[in-house]
């Protein structure tokens, strides 16, 4: 379905990914059939999740409704490094599950903050008389921004501690984590020595990550806005106005105001980058693994991951 609607769309994908892209999704969406209708969502916030793209999964879209479940993105099976480790799994799942569940819960805000009524009524606020909007779907929507880019930190914690980078994981910055210091002599930040040998070595999704770190963290990036947004929301206050213009409110270096219907746009697109980059870790654990498969020899054991809703009595869920 996707590679038929790319082709419908040829003149897209060759502005994003070339004319050899666009010839080899137009080779390959001539032999499929046409996919199979599908019924609508009877769910709304399903069908949100579909059309705003943010299903935590490998396919843009929910292809299939009766899955089950939205946010389907696993680990691949993983190789044990520590000689003796208990029978548990490896941190690494720890950890992507967290991120997992700080994305659910970051789309869920943006989903529950476009019902002003969803909330409970026990504030009362003073009036700025600037068609400014208070309350907490106003700051559900800002947390809901703010925890998808906090997101992009913890990936590179993670990258850091699957791929063995060696930074103290106290001092990681996804901004900062895969290039060493400014060469004053070329001036470019080459690779860390430990980043490139892992993709020269098989894992090249992982450059996909170097790469939203640079349109991230640069001061000319594509998302360094999305950057300095979230900076504000942390560390400043963001104020929505839901009417006029918030030129006119009365200014202070302390506030950052913003339309509440563009800045829903923002939240959205924080949450699209935030999903692109678990996704990205996952597939470079992925490649890695699979580099590891073709290195070993002999009997692996194998210790199966259990799923966490069967473990704790939610069977009926899976």
């Amino acid at each position: 379905m996707l590679a038929k609607i790319a082709h419908r769309h040829q003149d897209r994908v060759i502005q994003y990914a070339g004319t050899q892209a666009a010839e080899q999704i137009a080779a390959f969406a001539s032999e499929l059939e046409d996919p199979l209708p599908r019924s609508p969502h009877t769910d709304p916030f399903i069908e949100w999740v579909e059309h705003e793209r943010l299903t935590l999964a490998p396919a843009v879209e929910l292809i299939d409704a009766t899955l089950g479940k939205l946010d389907w993105l696993m680990l691949p099976g993983i190789r044990e490094r520590e000689a003796g480790a208990i029978a548990m799994p490896p941190p690494v799942f720890a950890m992507f599950n967290v991120l997992k569940s700080d994305f659910i819960l970051a789309r869920d805000l943006a989903w529950r903050a476009l019902d002003e009524s969803a909330w409970p009524a026990t504030g009362r606020f003073g009036d700025t008389l600037d068609y400014a909007t208070y309350g907490p779907d106003a700051s559900a929507l800002i947390l809901a921004h703010r925890t998808a880019l906090d997101l992009l930190d913890k990936i590179a914690v993670t990258a850091n501690h699957y791929f063995e980078l060696g930074q103290p994981p106290n001092k990681i910055y996804f901004g900062k984590l895969w290039r060493r210091d400014l060469d004053k002599v070329t001036g470019v930040r080459p690779l860390a020595e430990k980043v490139e040998k892992t993709i020269r070595g098989g894992v090249s999704a992982l450059y996909g990550l170097v790469e939203l770190a640079e349109d991230y963290d640069s001061s000319a990036g594509i998302l360094r806005s999305q950057k300095d947004l979230r900076n504000a929301g942390t560390h400043r206050f963001v104020v929505l106005h839901d009417f006029g213009d918030p030129a006119h409110s009365r200014q202070a270096p302390e506030i950052e105001r913003h339309q509440r219907e563009l800045f829903m746009q923002e939240a959205l697109r924080a949450l699209r980058v935030a999903r692109s980059a678990i996704q990205m870790l996952a597939l470079s654990i992925s490649q890695h693994e699979q580099v590891l498969a073709r290195r070993t020899t002999g009997i692996v054991g194998s210790l199966v991951v259990p799923d966490h809703d069967w473990i704790r009595g939610r069977a009926e869920d899976i």
